[in-house]
């Protein structure tokens, strides 16, 4: 009987070891489940955070882009905030050189030349000192970036696109052009 039991019992004990193993095989591939199903997000949560990182970045980029420009146009703004001033006097320049060149040299009006001379002159230093230049034109290369061609001309001893006579001079402000040369450029 003894054995009957002892048969019994083993029976009974792989039946508990045999019904236990195939709740531990079913518990692990749930767990195996889960565990691929939170690799699968852990990998999709990493693809997010790459993309998002990639959008900072690039959003980040952009706006030092747009700091950069704004700063810059802001300092142009300030450097040539007198441009249109400038730009509206350089007509009474021009009066005042015509008024000194059709003066005759001698006579009654040497002492309005030599006023007027004097004016010019001061004028002329004034715009100086405020960083505005003289565009030299005459017998210079035909430059579209400084001169404005009126007309050409034949010039038999002058080669072509060389500026032959200057209408009206040209002025530029620091590195723009307040008003271009207008020229007669050599065919």
């Amino acid at each position: 009987m003894k054995n009957k039991e002892h048969t019994e019992k083993s029976t009974a004990k792989k039946k508990d070891i045999s019904h236990s193993s195939k709740k531990t095989t079913t518990e692990i591939e749930k767990l195996s489940a889960r565990i691929a199903e939170l690799e699968s997000t852990v990998a999709q949560q990493e693809k997010t955070l790459i993309e998002v990182n990639e959008k900072y970045l690039r959003l980040a980029a952009d706006y030092d882009n747009y700091r950069k420009r704004r700063e810059k146009e802001f300092a142009d703004i300030i450097e040539y905030a007198g441009e249109e001033v400038l730009r509206n006097i350089l007509p009474i320049l021009d009066d005042l050189e015509r008024a000194f060149n059709n003066l005759k040299p001698e006579g009654e009006e040497q002492s309005l030349r030599e006023g007027l001379e004097l004016i010019y002159r001061k004028f002329q230093k004034t715009l100086q000192n405020l960083g505005v230049e003289p565009i030299e034109s005459l017998s210079q290369p035909f430059d579209p970036y400084y001169h404005h061609a009126v007309m050409t001309r034949e010039a038999s001893d002058v080669a072509p696109d060389i500026v032959v006579e200057e209408f009206e001079k040209g002025y530029k402000y620091k590195n723009h052009v307040l008003r271009h040369s207008k020229v007669v450029v050599s065919k």
